[in-house]
């Protein structure tokens, strides 16, 4: 099997040990780290050489048009994390969507009731405001167009117990503005040690996208698998 992760600036991807650890084998993995969007490669040419391609920023919007998609919260969203290539076709999802419900869905669960503060304007925001639309989670996106830079404060932004700050925004953007103490803080990046450096000691809690990370690849794996069984080690 031969897979590979298409982004920009991904030197950093835990990716290729984390889907051996995930099948178990040693799988050929290979980081195609592209800086613009001209070079990225078509799909006949990734179709020639991987079963798979993951996907991250800024290109998950780039081959969504031109795969199979049977998700319809997909094919709203209009942007897909992993491609699968088979005899019976090429087929795209998006398997950040079912990290972030499935973690929403346990949060929801934990406490009497949550409210988001969502930054950012990209695919991860849009995705987040999707789940909070299907799990009825109230929230409100603060972005650039609004304000936000990384100094802004966010102590107005409080609401009791069950409010989480989620960082939808890219690794180019590092909080540095006031905070609510209990505020919980969600952050989609991962291992970001100018958050993970200063953040837990600010917030009620902390948490870096490692498990959405691990879960999302897990069902990755699964959507390999299950559009192509053939994949074998």
């Amino acid at each position: 099997m031969k897979f590979a992760l298409i982004g920009k600036s991904i030197s950093h991807s835990l990716s290729p040990k984390m889907y051996r650890d995930i099948f178990q084998c040693e799988l050929e993995y290979e980081l195609l780290d592209i800086q613009d969007e001209k070079d990225l490669p078509t799909l006949s040419q990734l179709a020639s050489r991987y079963d798979g391609v993951n996907i991250t920023s800024p290109y998950k919007k780039v081959y969504a048009d031109s795969v199979i998609i049977d998700s319809p919260d997909v094919a709203k969203l209009g942007a897909i994390n992993t491609i699968s290539f088979t005899e019976e076709g090429i087929f795209g999802t998006n398997t950040d969507l079912i990290a972030v419900e499935q973690i929403l869905r346990h949060q929801q669960m934990a406490s009497d009731s949550i409210h988001l503060t969502i930054l950012g304007s990209g695919v991860m925001a849009k995705l987040t405001t999707l789940v909070c639309d299907k799990l009825q989670i109230p929230y409100e996106v603060f972005d650039r167009a609004l304000g936000l830079t990384s100094s802004t404060s966010l102590t107005n932004f409080n609401y009791g117990p069950g409010h989480i700050v989620v960082n939808a925004c890219s690794r180019d953007f590092i909080f540095t503005g006031e905070i609510h103490p209990d505020s919980q803080f969600w952050d989609y990046n991962y291992n970001f040690l100018p958050h993970k450096n200063t953040l837990p000691f600010r917030v009620k809690t902390y948490t870096d996208g490692q498990e959405m990370l691990w879960i999302q690849a897990n069902a990755a794996a699964e959507f390999w698998q299950r559009t192509n069984p053939k994949l074998k080690c």
